[in-house]
């Protein structure tokens, strides 16, 4: 299973989650035991992450754009995979990331196949741009339907929180084949070996990780 490095990137520089409240982001560095710069490039440097997981809050929010930073992470790393905010198929093209395209910011009855990952978000209740869904359920039949890299579970109210329900991921791999990625509130390498025996692909981490309940030589290898 690979294990991704999350980063929240607002106003140029990244910031650790508080349970999807995001006005109260603050720069990571400031509660991070591992890093000591929130400046994306120079943290990527810091921590030396194999994978990485980016999310453009300014993008998503529709209030401004951190491509400069992203594309400088980009070429720091193997693998990144990036939300930003994506509202049309087009944006992506010829991209050097894989697009995650997240139900908050995109309506999916644009979707199409394609080598990107869909993102189902959820904050208490499933975000949904197109307004055609009722449940996270529905979101995944719907999805069943095209050829796609991935599915994404992410509850961004559990981000920060160091506490990760299992629940609405198993129901996911119930009902799909497509790969599943997770993250959000993944508190220790148990988590993570758990996610592993579930059967999930890939697992989101950062607030353990920064607080040093795992290891950064997890984020080094890229997988577990």
């Amino acid at each position: 299973m690979k294990v991704y490095l999350a980063m929240d990137i607002k106003g140029g520089r990244v910031v650790a989650g508080k349970a999807g409240r995001r006005d109260e982001y603050e720069e990571v560095h400031r509660s991070s035991r591992i890093a000591s710069t929130s400046v994306p490039a120079k943290l990527v440097e810091e921590i030396g992450p194999r994978n990485v997981y980016i999310a453009d809050l300014d993008r998503i929010e529709g209030k401004g754009d951190n491509s400069k930073e992203i594309e400088e992470v980009c070429r720091a790393v193997e693998e990144a995979i990036v939300d930003g905010g994506f509202r049309e198929l087009g944006e992506v093209e010829n991209a050097g990331y894989i697009p995650v395209f997240g139900t908050e910011t995109f309506d999916l009855r644009k979707l199409e196949d394609g080598e990107y990952i869909v993102s189902i978000d959820i904050r208490e209740r499933l975000l949904d741009r197109s307004g055609m869904f009722e449940s996270v359920e529905d979101v995944v039949e719907y999805l069943n339907s095209f050829r796609i890299r991935a599915i994404l579970v992410l509850p961004i109210h559990q981000v920060g929180t160091m506490s990760f329900d299992f629940g609405v991921v198993e129901r996911v791999l119930g009902l799909t084949s497509h790969d599943v990625l997770t993250g959000g509130g993944m508190r220790s390498i148990e988590d993570l070996e758990r996610a592993k025996e579930m059967g999930l692909s890939g697992a989101i981490i950062s607030t353990a990780l920064h607080l040093g309940n795992i290891d950064v030589e997890v984020v080094r290898r890229g997988r577990i």
